[in-house]
């Protein structure tokens, strides 16, 4: 048992709103009386078998405990982890949980939105870039873009809000990932626009773009390119100069 002080404000929504205030920011205000209560800590939390440490925005750990028969979690940190968008409406004091199906990309930035607001952040030309992936992704509960190229020697990712447009986080280094040295005149490669086009024709109607990669395979320079269409993935490798598909694999998302 522990014992926490500073949670009556009304013991029906103080232990709720303290859960709220850590994880959505807000602002509350209930009764004015303090009264000291005994919880009982060490519950942990799993998502999808996966341990879940809930964290508060600054990154602090945020306890999950419970008092009198009822588990208190935040709100925040275990919806946004479970694919749920979270918003909170001040006027209607209402905490606002959305899943992820109900989420539409009308609102949506475009994908050369996102690719221009990370080459400006990083003060390079489009001209200049070669993109590796510009992808939509959920991730912490909201979606946004991925989006990875390289100018020179330096290989650029950034995470960009899809709705906003906010850059989220931005790394300059190499990661796992080498600049691709060719001994032929990269003016002789085709673009990668050209790579997707020619994956695109092979696969089925209805297929969509994840990625394209520039990269050296073998000895030879490719693009790698992932695709989907429903539950089924495509990856192949093309040759960056002349076209061929070198590899072409499918798999069955299950």
């Amino acid at each position: 048992m522990k014992k926490q002080t500073g949670f009556g404000k009304g013991l029906a929504t103080g232990l709720v709103l303290s859960a709220l205030v850590a994880t959505l920011g807000i602002s509350a205000v209930a009764a004015t009386s303090n009264r000291t209560i005994q919880v009982e800590d060490g519950f942990s939390l799993s998502i999808n078998g996966a341990s879940f440490t809930p964290r508060d925005a600054n990154g602090s750990k945020v306890s999950v405990f419970r008092y009198n028969g009822t588990v208190y979690a935040p709100v925040r940190a275990v919806c946004e982890a479970a694919g749920m968008d979270v918003d909170y409406n001040s006027t209607t004091r209402t905490v606002e949980l959305t899943t992820a199906d109900q989420l539409t990309t009308g609102d949506y930035i475009t994908e050369a939105e996102a690719k221009s607001i990370a080459l400006k952040d990083a003060g390079v030309k489009e001209s200049a870039a070669v993109f590796l992936t510009v992808r939509l992704d959920w991730d912490d509960g909201r979606p946004e873009y991925e989006v990875e190229f390289y100018s020179g020697q330096t290989e650029y990712d950034y995470e960009i809000h899809a709705v906003t447009g906010a850059i989220l986080s931005s790394d300059r280094d190499l990661e796992n990932f080498e600049i691709p040295t060719v001994s032929a005149s990269s003016d002789d490669m085709i673009s990668a626009e050209k790579a997707k086009s020619i994956a695109l024709e092979r696969a089925p109607s209805g297929t969509t773009m994840l990625q394209c990669k520039l990269d050296r395979d073998d000895g030879r320079t490719v693009y790698e390119v992932e695709l989907r269409n429903g539950r089924m993935e495509y990856d192949c490798d093309i040759d960056a100069y002349t076209g061929a598909i070198l590899k072409w694999e499918s798999d069955y998302d299950d």
